[in-house]
């Protein structure tokens, strides 16, 4: 098969494992975990992050072979099996992981003129084209249409009373109507009436067909049986892959430079590998290692010593917001902290203007960070819930467990911005919880219907959400990155002592120097303010309004309220809440409640 290229950091999401890539001419399927190369090179230490995963380490894509320059290649399984030629119209299926895209070889004649592709020579022959339409069910199985099964059946017709001739011959045709109504498939070796595909694609229109179970990503014999119904997907749909992402940033202790060696598998093991009987570390060896590396002999023990205590370490059971306060805690670090990847300039709030000190407690310019991206599963027809992870998702990327799962790390930079927890205060009243209830029974309601625990929210994570999403659809404008270059991380703790009320505003998309300081330029004093104002300016307008700013549930599960695509919502790469819990309205009020908004005050400026 001819090698194909996608980005490194596309291997994780969002082409990870078990997810469908189109190349020119063919789509091929990512497999498992247990095919990958192995290359320790490419493994990543986050100690933070694999302690909560159940893991023991990452490892990131392998670079591609170049002169003079080790590297592997990821595999890849060729998926859907279904093909048809765009001469003749044939539907075809192909072996299990075809190593080349097939050519007709079908005798069905053209449908206007010519003779079968069968008696062309070979390679005058047609390359066929894989079919856009598979099946899928909520466990993440997939497999292709059942074309045979389909075109033998009538309207309404369960597929499992289908019966379907001894050699089916089958043809996709187009007829020039619009949608699903304008493609038949017929089956040319009996008389079974041709059928569209008009009402395959709804929850029921499989009914009778139970989920095979099929897992073509980890292999042929990787079936396992399931009771869904599989619904009818196309293969670019975005519900056709969700993947799973826990990310985190790296923070003190991780960031030290002797972490870096000390997290190095080799150097680790020759470290410890001469504890003496009570368990304690031999000061010869790591003397002579740090003698050998140039290494400051006190410094290097110390590490060693925070690394076998567990220093930084939560327990894997901590919920999302409890391992997230440990990053608050470090972005609200001393001044002048900086530590190999996390570097902070914290600013001095008397040199913004009042404005802005009314609203913010705190602003750190984050010169660089690294953030580690994880893929932990993956989940089809329906998003998976955000910010919880299950163990059990790893099943879906390989057949025997493994200690390590897929990750990328990425280096960057960022704005920390912390709200005054005295100006919540005064801005949270009955009319501000009563409208955030709005959007919590959206999502209780939802949490309900799809059988999942819902989450605690309050009306100033809708305040932090939204604030994040209207900023960094300004900071596109100011800074020059992409608003799918930057990303959101809202730090929001329901209980009130922790008092975690700030947002992460970054991009994680440079090298390992960092990137080129744009965005933080837009945090300093003389900056912020005019950015802030015009993010502001732009949430007081919607060209959807008035239906935007008084909805009462839009967007996917009704999980928004006046928020849309033309004002507040971000590409799918920035928002970690999948571009839902949103709501201008906390921002800067409505039309009938202006003062509903919490930063109502600065609004009335921008008016005037």
């Amino acid at each position: 098969m001819a090698r194909k290229s996608i980005r490194r950091s596309q291997a994780v999401v969002p082409f990870g494992v078990g997810a469908m890539v189109d190349f020119p001419g063919q789509c091929l399927m990512s497999a498992g975990l247990d095919v990958w190369p192995d290359e320790p090179k490419c493994t990543i230490f986050d100690d933070r992050l694999a302690r909560r995963l159940g893991v023991e380490f990452f490892r990131a894509p392998p670079p591609s072979p170049q002169e003079h320059q080790a590297g592997a290649y990821l595999p890849f399984v060729r998926f859907p099996l279904w093909h048809f030629c765009p001469r003749c119209r044939a539907l075809t299926p192909t072996r299990w992981n075809e190593a080349n895209v097939p050519r007709c070889a079908n005798t069905l004649t053209p449908r206007f003129c010519g003779k079968p592709c069968a008696s062309l020579p070979e390679r005058g022959r047609w390359r066929m084209v894989p079919v856009r339409f598979v099946v899928a069910c909520p466990q993440g199985h997939i497999d292709d249409f059942p074309w045979v099964r389909w075109a033998h059946s009538k309207a309404g017709q369960p597929l499992e009373d289908v019966r379907v001739c001894a050699s089916p011959r089958l043809r996709l045709n187009y007829t020039g109507k619009t949608g699903l109504m304008g493609l038949l498939v017929k089956c040319e070796a009996c008389d079974a009436r041709a059928r569209s595909l008009m009402g395959s694609s709804g929850p029921d229109s499989l009914k009778g067909l139970r989920c095979s179970g099929k897992r073509p990503w980890l292999g042929p014999d990787a079936d396992e049986s399931c009771d869904q119904t599989p619904r009818t997907l196309q293969r670019g749909g975005s519900n056709i892959y969700f993947a799973k992402i826990a990310s985190s940033i790296l923070i003190p202790p991780f960031t030290l430079p002797l972490r870096k060696v000390i997290d190095d598998e080799h150097n680790w093991s020759f470290l410890t590998s001469g504890k003496g009987v009570d368990g304690s570390i031999d000061d010869t060896r790591v003397r002579m290692f740090a003698e050998l590396h140039k290494l400051d002999y006190e410094d290097l023990k110390e590490a060693m010593a925070q690394k076998l205590a567990g220093a930084g370490l939560e327990s894997h059971s901590v919920s999302e917001e409890e391992y997230r306060y440990s990053e608050y805690k470090a972005l609200m670090g001393p001044p002048g902290q900086a530590e190999g990847a996390f570097v902070l300039r914290p600013q001095r709030m008397d040199a913004y203007e009042p404005l802005v000190r009314e609203y913010f407690e705190r602003i750190v310019l984050v010169e660089k960070l690294a953030e580690t991206r994880a893929l932990t599963g993956f989940a089809r027809v329906m998003p998976p819930p955000y910010r919880e992870f299950d163990r059990g998702d790893q099943r879906q990327l390989s057949l025997e467990p493994k200690p390590w799962l897929p990750a990328v790390r990425v280096y960057g930079e960022g704005l920390f911005l912390v709200l005054r927890s005295s100006a919540i205060q005064n801005w949270v009243n009955d009319r501000v919880v009563a409208r955030s209830n709005l959007l919590a029974e959206n999502h209780r309601r939802m949490a309900a219907e799809l059988n999942r625990r819902p989450r605690s929210l309050s009306a100033d994570f809708f305040l932090l959400h939204t604030l994040a999403h209207v900023l960094i659809r300004r900071l596109s404008f100011e800074c020059g990155y992409g608003s799918s270059a930057l990303r959101e991380r809202v730090y929001c703790q329901g209980q009130r002592e922790r008092g975690m009320a700030g947002i992460l505003l970054y991009t994680a998309a440079g090298d390992c120097e960092g990137t080129m300081g744009g965005l933080v330029q837009q945090g300093k004093p003389r900056r912020f303010a005019e950015v802030l104002r015009g993010a502001l300016h732009d949430a007081m307008w919607c060209s959807s309004d008035p239906l935007c700013i008084e909805s009462h549930g839009q967007g996917t599960d009704s999980l928004n309220l006046a928020a849309c695509h033309a004002c507040a919502l971000l590409p799918e790469t920035s928002c970690e809440e999948g571009n839902r819990l949103l709501d201008r309205g906390v921002l800067v009020g409505t039309p009938e409640e202006p003062g509903l908004g919490f930063f109502s005050k600065m609004v009335e400026s921008v008016i005037l």
